[in-house]
């Protein structure tokens, strides 16, 4: 997973606990802020440990002596300051700081991450061979319904899944794109280098923010109200010809997005 930072004596001591009565009711401060508030402060001062791991929603409610919709509030508020993340399965985890990742006209994914000192590993999910809708054929320059592979894959860094991505390619360039991303182990630039391309750059990007899907969710192992940034773009080749239209979904508390001037 993402490296936790490193800076926390390991002999930390816990905060002492908050009781119930150290909660302000009824004093014009929402209750789970005030949890909110509570547990930031103890982030900043290292209260959770090496592992960074805090106490699960049930612990927390208890400690509080509230319901756990109260804690969730608070802990989803902790995840949109990027203080902590929420991992389905296994917990809320301190964030030691998102990842710089850079939007230029050159992104690769492994090279982003190495040059940050962390690793990453692509992996393609599924590829299907579909009819382009309209949106998909504006920007590669197709007739609506003009065949496309549709790509799906998945990005960690350090064992954390960071993207999770959706992708076309015009099927009658690129026959057999599958079969090549298997040949070279799911790198797409090794695969489209078997088509003469042997490089390509971004002609635009779009960035926004939303709100998760249920398979998107799952796939960066967020909860669905944690929101998630987007990154709509089209690729072209040497000569600008569109290669690919994509959209990236990133986990909104993992990374910060760099734009890179050119």
């Amino acid at each position: 997973m993402m490296k936790r930072n490193n800076t926390r004596s390991s002999g930390a001591l816990e905060t002492p606990p908050l009781t119930a009565r150290a909660l302000e009711r009824g004093a014009g401060i929402a209750v789970w802020r005030q949890i909110e508030q509570v547990l930031a402060s103890e982030i900043a001062g290292s209260g959770f440990g090496e592992s960074g791991r805090l106490p699960s929603e049930s612990e927390l409610a208890k400690r509080f002596g509230v319901n756990r919709h109260t804690v969730r509030r608070a802990m989803l508020g902790l995840a949109a300051q990027g203080l902590v993340s929420v991992e389905q399965g296994r917990g809320t985890f301190v964030q030691p700081g998102a990842i710089d990742y850079t939007i230029g006209r050159r992104t690769r994914f492994t090279e982003n991450l190495r040059e940050q000192g962390h690793s990453g590993h692509g992996s393609v999910l599924s590829a299907a061979s579909v009819k382009a809708e309209p949106v998909v054929a504006k920007a590669l320059g197709l007739r609506s319904g003009t065949l496309v592979y549709r790509i799906e894959s998945l990005h960690t860094a350090d064992d954390v899944p960071l993207t999770y991505a959706r992708a076309w390619y015009p099927a009658a360039r690129f026959a057999g794109l599958p079969q090549a991303l298997e040949r070279s182990g799911g790198g797409f630039s090794a695969a489209l280098a078997e088509y003469g391309v042997a490089d390509y750059s971004r002609r635009w990007s779009r960035i926004g923010s939303m709100l998760p899907e249920a398979e998107i969710a799952r796939q960066l192992n967020i909860n669905r109200q944690q929101p998630v940034l987007w990154v709509e773009n089209v690729d072209v080749d040497a000569q600008g010809v569109p290669i690919k239209y994509g959209v990236t979904h990133f986990a909104a508390d993992r990374v910060q997005l760099y734009v890179e001037q050119t």
